[in-house]
């Protein structure tokens, strides 16, 4: 088993200089991965299949703030920020509530208030516009300040 992706990735496998992998350390995928369960299209948008796990409700607020916060920021940096964002503001609407020192006071260590002001910005719009509900098409989330093509097709 030295040719996981696990022993790939131990310290004595990792890239040196310039980045590039030499062939001899590049893992060796010995058998296909297959899904283990028939991913069917479902009539509720918010609803995604996962193959390992069934089906999962999908919160496009969550996503959203999640997308916001990992640019150019790692997952495990994130991760923290997240949850405390999630239990001050666990929907749009309390964003929208909240008030901008608090939004900054959350996403401090994250940098980049900029992409805080906005999401703030972003959850009174959609109070206002859609009535709390984020918007179901990429060409109306784009319109929400602070999401371009990126975030609106996540």
């Amino acid at each position: 088993k030295k040719n996981t992706l696990h022993a790939f990735f131990k310290k004595k496998n990792k890239p040196k200089g310039n980045g590039q992998v030499k062939e001899e350390e590049k893992p060796v995928v010995k058998e296909e991965i297959k899904p283990t369960t028939k991913v069917e299209k479902h009539s509720d948008p918010k609803v995604s299949f996962d193959s390992n796990f069934g089906t999962q409700k999908v919160d496009p607020y969550r996503v959203w703030v999640s997308e916001i916060m990992l640019q150019q920021t790692r997952v495990v940096t994130v991760i923290p920020y997240f949850l405390r964002w999630m239990e001050k503001f666990p929907n749009v609407e309390a964003l929208s509530r909240g008030t901008e020192e608090e939004v900054n006071n959350l996403w401090a260590g994250l940098g980049y208030y900029r992409r805080a002001r906005f999401l703030r910005e972003g959850a009174k719009m959609v109070v206002k516009a859609h009535n709390g509900v984020m918007p179901n098409t990429a060409e109306k989330l784009k319109k929400i300040p602070g999401i371009g093509d990126y975030t609106a097709g996540a």
